[in-house]
């Protein structure tokens, strides 16, 4: 006897919810990244003095690129984060297999994760820093909301 087919097509139902909660990650993290690189070059182009192209590796003339840096160049890079962060949460809601905003959210707290670490590796004034820390987890909860209404 070979078992009860309905515990086959079960088995088959969990793998593939695994598979989706897996694919609504990887997309939220990989997607949200690309869109926030796309943005940092849009900055760039705004902004030619800020270009990523003309970003100084030395650590000592990193901060002084940065305190060279006007206002605007700095909120635009605010901005890019934060645009990562909302279009990762939301491929992450467009697939994950739950009405919940819980994985935009937790997108949300992967984008902060990577500010906390990108503000350790390059000096930005404290406004700049306070400012990109707060907007992460609030743009990705209003992504994963908003795609929660239009699902």
């Amino acid at each position: 006897m070979l078992g009860c087919p309905c515990l086959f097509v079960q088995t088959k139902i969990r793998a593939l919810k695994t598979l989706k909660w897996i694919g609504a990650f990887v997309a939220g993290i990989v997607g949200g990244s690309i869109f926030m690189l796309l943005l940092h070059n849009v900055s760039g182009l705004i902004f030619p003095e800020a270009a990523m192209s003309k970003f100084p590796e030395d650590p000592e003339l990193i901060i002084a690129f940065m305190d060279s840096l006007g206002v605007g160049p700095k909120l635009a890079v605010v901005f890019s984060h934060w645009g990562g962060a909302m279009v990762g949460s939301a491929l992450s809601m467009l697939i994950a297999p739950t009405k919940n905003i819980w994985p935009g959210v937790v997108i949300g707290g992967w984008f902060l994760i990577g500010g906390i670490a990108n503000a350790y590796m390059i000096p930005m004034p404290l406004w700049m820093m306070v400012l990109d820390f707060l907007g992460y987890i609030p743009v990705a909860y209003l992504a994963a909301n908003w795609m929660q209404r239009i699902n």
